[in-house]
C-alpha cells in the first residue's frame, strides 16, 4: 500500500564521486522530466508500489539564482559543495542537463573565475573562495541581483533499469510543494517511463524554471502543503 506520509529513511545523502577541479570535472549528462503537481498524482502510487526503492535523503541546498538559472543553475549542495547544472538541447518534452561539482572549499582562483562566468558576474574576489559563508557575503555586497534561495528537500529515490525517479517534498520561501522527476541517460527509456507513469501530460519544469518565477519572488500561486499519500 501507499504510505500516508513522506517517510525519510536516512538523513545522509547518497555517496558521490570525489569532485574534480573546475575545467577538469567529470560532467555527466542525462535527460530529465520534472513536474510540480497541485495534487498527488497516480504516478506517486505507481512508484511506491512497483519501483525498487534505492534510497532516501533529507538535505537543504542553497541555490544562487540569476536570470541565467533556467539554463545554468548554480547551487551549494547541502550548503557547502558547489554544483552547476547546464541545460543543453531539449529532445521533445525532455530537458537535457549536464552537471559537475567544484572541489571543496577553499576554491582556487581558477575555480572562482569559472564560477564568476557561470553566475554572470565580472569577477569574484579571492576571499569569496574561502568558504560558502564568504562567497554568500561577497555576492550580497557586490552582486545583489544574485538571490540565494534556501531549498529544503525530503525525497524518496527509485530506480528501474536505466531510469531513476524521485518523489520529493520541496520547501522554499515559506512554501511547500510536491515534485516528481524522472532522469535517464537514454531518451527512449525516459520517454517510455513517462508513458508508464502518465507524467507527460504535465509541463516539464526544472528547479531553475520554478525558483526563478517572475523576478524570483511574486506571482506564485498558492502551493500545496499536504503530505504525500
Amino acid at each position: 500500500m501507499v504510505t500516508k506520509s513522506f517517510v525519510i529513511l536516512s538523513n545522509k545523502a547518497p555517496s558521490q564521486t570525489k569532485p574534480q577541479v573546475a575545467g577538469q570535472e567529470m560532467a555527466t549528462g542525462r535527460y530529465e522530466f520534472r513536474v510540480w503537481p497541485h495534487d498527488v498524482p497516480d504516478a506517486a502510487a505507481l512508484l511506491q508500489q512497483s519501483w525498487p526503492l534505492v534510497g532516501a535523503e533529507r538535505r537543504t541546498d542553497v541555490y544562487l539564482l540569476t536570470e541565467r538559472s533556467p539554463l545554468t543553475l548554480v547551487k551549494l549542495r547541502a550548503g557547502n559543495l558547489l554544483e552547476v547544472k547546464s541545460r543543453g538541447h531539449d529532445l521533445g518534452p525532455l530537458q537535457h542537463w549536464t552537471d559537475h561539482a567544484y572541489p571543496l572549499f577553499p576554491l582556487s582562483r581558477s575555480n572562482l573565475r569559472a564560477l564568476a562566468k557561470e553566475l554572470g558576474v565580472t569577477r569574484l574576489q579571492d576571499d569569496a573562495g574561502l568558504s560558502p559563508a564568504h562567497l554568500l557575503a561577497q555576492l550580497g555586497d557586490t552582486a545583489p541581483s544574485i538571490l540565494p534561495m534556501t531549498v529544503s528537500k525530503s525525497r524518496l529515490l527509485f530506480r528501474k533499469d536505466s531510469s531513476r525517479a524521485e518523489i520529493c517534498r520541496v520547501s522554499f520561501a515559506g512554501w511547500s510543494r510536491l515534485t516528481l522527476a524522472v532522469e535517464d541517460p537514454d531518451p527512449d527509456s525516459a520517454l517510455a517511463t513517462l508513458d508508464d507513469l502518465c507524467l507527460w501530460r504535465m509541463p516539464n519544469r526544472s528547479y531553475g524554471d520554478v525558483l526563478c518565477g517572475p523576478r524570483l519572488a511574486a506571482v506564485r500561486e498558492p502551493l500545496n502543503s499536504h503530505p504525500v499519500t
